[in-house]
């Protein structure tokens, strides 16, 4: 199976898409405690990308950031959109709106430059 690599312009895509997909998470789950929400996301983005890592391998498909990496991104992401709405609480009550907006846009903008900065896989390693 032959794969290409994908574009720049296809990866912001992806990328801001997810962006829209997380940022909408946070949003939705605005009727909760802030800390209940930052766990269940935060489990939510730690389990999901491993079940589709492991089917991109199935399917033979290489390149990926390194695990630890993106585990670490992913904690100070919901680390720092928990203590943004934990912040802007106290002066709005649309703190969830803001922070899902923060958050889209964090990872609509940064997903491309860390996913353009990983190194390719190791010789003969996926």
């Amino acid at each position: 199976m032959t794969e290409t690599t994908p574009t720049r312009r296809q990866i912001a895509l992806v990328y801001a898409f997810i962006g829209l997909a997380v940022g909408g998470a946070w949003m939705l789950g605005g009727d909760m405690p802030a800390w209940q929400h930052a766990l269940r996301l935060l489990a939510a983005v730690l389990i999901i990308p491993p079940l589709i890592h492991l089917l991109r391998r199935r399917l033979n498909h290489t390149g990926h950031l390194p695990l630890r990496r993106l585990v670490m991104a992913k904690i100070l992401l919901v680390a720092a959109a928990l203590a943004l709405d934990l912040l802007l609480t106290a002066w709005t009550s649309h703190a969830d709106i803001f922070t899902a907006v923060a958050v889209a846009v964090s990872v609509a903008v940064g997903g491309p430059l860390v996913h353009n900065a990983a190194p390719g896989p190791a010789p003969g390693r996926e």
